[in-house]
């Protein structure tokens, strides 16, 4: 997953768990707003009930002024408070918000008409002069009846309108507590998302970079071969591969530039090496062809002497592209047999071949085109290829070359050439440096050989590549176009 992938996710959630705390805030505020909004409805109607029983009890004062002090005055108010109750009355039943509260109230409506209809009454009989029949209906029936009858009603009805400001505490306290614990957990588990993606942080950023960071102050000290160990599929998995990349490249470069200073030493001294071989050669030569020039020799001498001045010759050639052979050349093309350079290479190879006892199994293709080559350059290359098959060998050992024909799709594609040795094989760490100027690992080896080959090859169009067989030894393949390469001289 890709860093700013994480980092999105991070930030999402995040912002997820700041919404729900805003969410619960709200949730929260709204809760209490609803308890006080109730709370302060129940005290308000709580305050109206509590004035209707102050005029409830004013009035009956009314009638208890008019037995005392005879005051005449007293039903006028006490119909004036009766309008007043009447009002109040109305007002609580205009507030109310429930069935229940609504039924109190009609149950105090009641027994506050039973007792207005009984105050006046007593008053009627008061005001004939029927003071002790009044005086028995207010004890009998106002005092002892539709009295209690009302303060029980009006009673209930406080005692509703407290239960339901208790239940609005109640239930204040209970979203208070809610929010709390629910805000509570939101803050911990962002704190814990938080923590994580502070973790996270540390490991898909700060880590790595680190880790590229002391890997890049390696590399920077020449130590090419070193590499980035990030194992991240993200960008900073990316940069590090990059880095590899170029530490990578960078180690080629460094292999071409000493493999071209090496050649560039070799040059100077293969001048001197070539020069002090055509010297010799050249007496040589010399001396074969004066022994020719005599009629005493018999025929198999003759044979023998000319044998000497073609192979002079060809050392001669030899040592003459050895001179060139650290410069770029260009091979002179012809249209040639292929299998016949391999037969003179084995030809010229073969006394290694007789002096181990090597069994040597020649499988040429007979169907092979003839191909554009140098044969000069060919012969050096597959004299190389087969001296080092002679060489890995052991005494008695086998040594199978074949040649055959490569197709590419509906036609031929190329030439392969094959050397298959029953040797020990080639380590992995010596098989990657056998192209190597200078590297050998024999003790009187110059490490040329294969170097030379790759580069004869190459100046055809060819490739070279050597690897170890499955059932032990090594196999070399020589791989050559059948069309002109670019670059190439044409003879022909």
């Amino acid at each position: 997953m890709l860093i700013r992938t994480k980092l999105r996710i991070g930030y999402l959630v995040i912002f997820t768990l700041v919404v729900c705390i805003g969410l619960v805030m709200v949730w929260a505020l709204r809760g209490w707003e609803a308890g006080v909004r109730d709370l302060t409805y129940s005290h308000a109607q709580s305050l109206r009930a509590e004035r209707l029983r102050g005029d409830l009890y004013r009035q009956i004062k009314e009638i208890l002024d008019r037995f005392v002090s005879g005051d005449r005055s007293a039903r006028g108010e006490f119909e004036n408070l009766g309008v007043t109750v009447e009002g109040e009355l109305a007002d609580l039943r205009k507030h109310s918000q429930s069935r229940a509260e609504e039924e109190r109230i009609h149950a105090l409506e009641t027994a506050h008409r039973q007792v207005t209809q009984l105050v006046r009454e007593i008053f009627e009989l008061l005001e004939k002069g029927v003071r002790e029949r009044a005086i028995q209906r207010v004890e009998r029936e106002l005092e002892q009846v539709a009295f209690l009858r009302q303060d029980e009603q009006i009673d209930r009805l406080r005692a509703y309108y407290d239960a339901a400001a208790q239940q609005s505490m109640q239930r204040t306290r209970a979203v208070a507590t809610q929010g709390e614990l629910l805000a509570g957990v939101v803050v911990l588990l962002a704190l814990a998302w938080g923590s994580g993606l502070l973790f996270g942080i540390h490991r898909w950023l700060v880590k790595p970079l680190r880790a590229i960071g002391r890997s890049t102050a390696i590399i920077s000290t020449g130590e090419l071969d070193h590499r980035v160990q990030v194992t991240f599929q993200d960008e900073l998995g990316d940069l590090a591969a990059s880095i590899n990349r170029m530490a990578q490249s960078l180690k080629g470069i460094q292999e071409r530039l000493l493999q071209a200073e090496r050649l560039a030493a070799a040059g100077e001294l293969s001048s001197c090496i070539a020069h002090n071989i055509r010297n010799p050669l050249a007496s040589i030569r010399s001396a074969a062809q004066a022994a020719l020039k005599g009629s005493e020799q018999s025929a198999e001498v003759r044979l023998t002497l000319q044998s000497i001045v073609e192979s002079v010759d060809r050392l001669n050639q030899w040592a003459y592209n050895f001179l060139f052979a650290l410069k770029p050349i260009t091979p002179t093309l012809i249209p040639f047999d292929l299998n016949r350079v391999v037969m003179q290479a084995v030809d010229v190879v073969r006394p290694m071949i007789e002096g181990k006892q090597i069994t040597l199994d020649l499988i040429p293709s007979p169907t092979l085109p003839l191909v554009p080559l140098d044969e000069g350059y060919l012969e050096q290359a597959l004299v190389a290829l087969l001296a080092n098959a002679c060489e890995a060998t052991p005494r008695k050992g086998n040594i199978v070359i074949t040649s055959r024909l490569i197709h590419e799709g509906e036609g031929p594609g190329g030439i392969a050439i094959e050397f298959a040795d029953n040797g020990e094989g080639i380590p992995p760490d010596i098989l990657q440096k056998v192209f190597t100027p200078y590297f050998t690992t024999k003790s009187d080896g110059v490490g040329l050989g294969l170097t030379m080959a790759r580069k004869f090859i190459s100046a055809h169009g060819g490739s070279l590549t050597v690897s170890n067989r499955t059932e032990g030894g090594t196999a070399v393949q020589v791989l050559l176009p059948i069309t002109y390469p670019t670059g190439a001289g044409r003879n022909g």
